[in-house]
């Protein structure tokens, strides 16, 4: 649940498919914040949501153009999506400790874990009512409901995952495969699943749709746990975050896994990994990167980038339709969230 895509990016470096729908997004949202005044309420919802992201929305907004949807129904599913994103990012930050999120202190920082584990409450309930105040046919939305939920379901199972298997000894590659395509590419793929659905796509067209996302949406993991190494995600500069909370990144699950790594230094990276965040310091942070780089762990992730996102360019064109444009579209925003430095 990593929220690094558009952080410092201007429209001009984003797709040119999604420059509008993202200034369509971000006016969606400025909407939703303006009729959210509940006493101590509000100023945890503008802190979380007034961060110049939206691309889950952009994201459904563009695709749903391009199916020939409604553009409120587009709207409204990006608008859901982009709300039970923020309700993630805010669970995950208390759950790390993370302090610093899209260059500011994070929420329960500013506010305090009680009125941050609130305000993601009342994201999560506004999703699911956006969902449901869809002007279509009763049973797409119900399909659309159980979608939502389903997905919300699997984040939080592949969070609890996540959170069991830190400076796990046993951690694998098989272990990283499992947690990141139930945290993350069901998550991206969620953005498409309501504008198809609302198009009238068959059960089986969708399927395809939630494989492109298998394939998509732990490439960009990869991406994230990489720009981990570098001060790109928006954390107030601190480098190596998920080293310090100990995460199962795609590079610890590589590094454990490697005959080069002798005992010394095995247990040493665990001891790492499983010190409490506040007392893991910058020379351990940059002995691990310097570990990770010895054994070839970045060039391998580096190259799983490339081939899941190789893997969701192959299935896209089998997609119903024969626009040429919406394929090339797609190689632009693949190469958007899987290419990025920040």
């Amino acid at each position: 649940m990593q929220d690094s895509a558009t952080a410092g990016c201007s429209p001009r470096e984003l797709p040119n498919c999604l420059r509008e729908p993202l200034l369509r997004a971000r006016s969606v949202l400025d909407t939703a914040l303006a009729g959210w005044r509940a006493p101590g309420l509000a100023p945890g919802l503008a802190h979380q949501l007034e961060g110049g992201k939206a691309l889950r929305p952009a994201l459904s907004i563009w695709w749903g153009t391009r199916l020939g949807v409604r553009s409120e129904h587009c709207e409204s599913w990006g608008l859901a999506v982009e709300l039970l994103h923020n309700a993630f990012l805010i669970h995950d930050d208390i759950e790390d400790g993370d302090r610093w999120r899209r260059g500011r202190p994070t929420l329960w920082v500013e506010s305090g874990i009680p009125v941050a584990l609130n305000v993601a409450d009342h994201l999560l309930a506004e999703a699911y009512r956006t969902v449901a105040s869809i002007d279509a046919d009763p049973k797409v939305i119900v399909a659309l409901v159980t979608d939502f939920a389903r997905t919300h379901r699997t984040t939080v199972e592949g969070q609890a995952l996540d959170l069991l298997y830190r400076a796990d000894p046993e951690f694998t590659l098989d272990l990283y495969e499992r947690i990141i395509r139930q945290k993350t590419g069901r998550y991206l793929a969620l953005t498409w699943i309501g504008p198809a659905r609302l198009a009238g796509w068959s059960e089986e067209a969708v399927s395809l749709l939630w494989r492109i996302g298998d394939e998509l949406g732990p490439a960009f993991q990869v991406r994230d746990d990489i720009l981990d190494l570098s001060s790109g995600k928006g954390r107030g500069g601190e480098i190596g975050c998920d080293i310090r909370e100990g995460k199962p990144s795609i590079l610890v699950a590589h590094a454990l896994t490697q005959s080069a790594l002798d005992d010394t230094r095995r247990q040493r990276l665990l001891d790492v990994l499983a010190r409490p965040r506040e007392e893991t310091g910058v020379p351990d942070v940059a002995w691990v990167i310097s570990l990770f780089e010895e054994l070839g762990s970045v060039a391998f992730a580096e190259q799983e980038a490339l081939h899941r996102t190789e893997a969701a360019r192959e299935l896209f064109p089998q997609l119903p339709g024969d626009d040429p444009r919406r394929v090339t579209e797609f190689e632009e925003v693949a190469a958007f969230l899987v290419d990025r430095k920040v």
